[in-house]
């Protein structure tokens, strides 16, 4: 890969190779940019620009990633080709969330509520009302506010979601769901939360009383 950079910062110059370099740090801490975010307009231009396209899907396919780009909604993200790439592991919550989030996404998108670039507005306190609704009807095991809003931090810094300022008189603030959140879920966010809860279901014990 070094031959590719050094042709790079000779054809385009020293500033667009700085440029692409620091774009492919980005992609590998934050795995995703959005061209509406402060500060990313640099990284996504470079991800998005056809002189460097190759170089960057080089790049990313020799450490195990696949690069997708979506000009319309107007991000761009790296995902692992297989399960061989060494990844961070979410936890099962964090985990549940995501697929909460992809699960109101689609069905906002099916309904045509959605803004620009495909995302999706809602609140902190309606996603954790349809989390605890779509995972665990009975309130059993479902985490809190808190913990529901630290996971939806880490998904910011990835990309995923922005979240806007907290009201505290309200107790609430806006989520704003990104089409990203599609990618890293797989096309089956619902049914998977219905597989989920209905093993939380039969692994709950059942009160006194009740039939089986």
């Amino acid at each position: 890969m070094l031959s590719e950079f050094d042709n790079i910062e000779r054809s385009a110059g020293a500033d667009k190779a700085a440029d692409l370099r620091r774009a492919l740090h980005f992609l590998l801490r934050r795995q995703f940019v959005f061209a509406g975010d402060p500060r990313t307009g640099t990284v996504y231009n470079i991800v998005m620009d056809g002189r460097f396209r190759d170089v960057v899907d080089g790049f990313f396919d020799s450490c195990g990633y696949r690069v997708h780009r979506d000009p319309e909604a107007q991000w761009a993200g790296i995902l692992a080709i297989d399960e061989e790439v060494p990844l961070p592991r979410m936890r099962l919550d964090e985990t549940i969330v995501m697929l909460v989030l992809a699960a109101h996404w689609q069905e906002e998108v099916n309904v045509g509520a959605v803004e620009d670039r495909a995302v999706v507005v809602t609140t902190l306190n309606a996603l954790h009302d349809r989390y605890k609704d779509m995972v665990q009807p009975n309130g059993g095991g479902a985490i809190g506010i808190n913990r529901f809003r630290d996971i939806l931090k880490e998904a910011a810094q990835r990309s995923l979601v922005e979240i806007g300022d907290y009201d505290n008189e309200q107790q609430d603030c806006e989520i704003r769901i990104r089409p990203m959140i599609k990618l890293i879920s797989g096309g089956d966010a619902l049914q998977r939360l219905e597989r989920y809860a209905r093993s939380e279901e039969a692994r709950s014990p059942q009160p006194a009383g009740d039939e089986a």
